[in-house]
């Protein structure tokens, strides 16, 4: 089932941190604004500096990346990667 996620307190400085960080699960963001489908994860992104948000949506999780993770791990990762930058989730 596909999650949609929610964070806020994400400042420019830790957005770009966490672009770096997420290229380590297969997650490429490029703008700040966009969809990405790497090694079986899926989903769509749109980062607000102005308001400091990050939503991610229709995230999915597929083969290859389902052999270690699902949805629902995948949803804890990101909670705490975005905590440790100073985000806070509101899902």
């Amino acid at each position: 089932m596909a999650k949609n996620l929610q964070y806020e307190g994400i400042k420019p400085e830790a957005f770009d941190q966490l672009k770096s960080k997420l290229q380590t699960y297969g997650i490429k963001l490029q703008s700040n604004s966009g969809s990405f489908s790497e090694k079986g994860v899926s989903g769509s992104y749109d980062y607000n500096p102005e308001a400091e948000t990050l939503r991610l949506d229709s995230l999915t999780v597929g083969f290859p990346a389902s052999m270690m993770v699902n949805e629902d791990s995948l949803q804890a990762r990101m909670d705490e990667l975005m905590v440790q930058h100073g985000g806070r989730p509101q899902h």
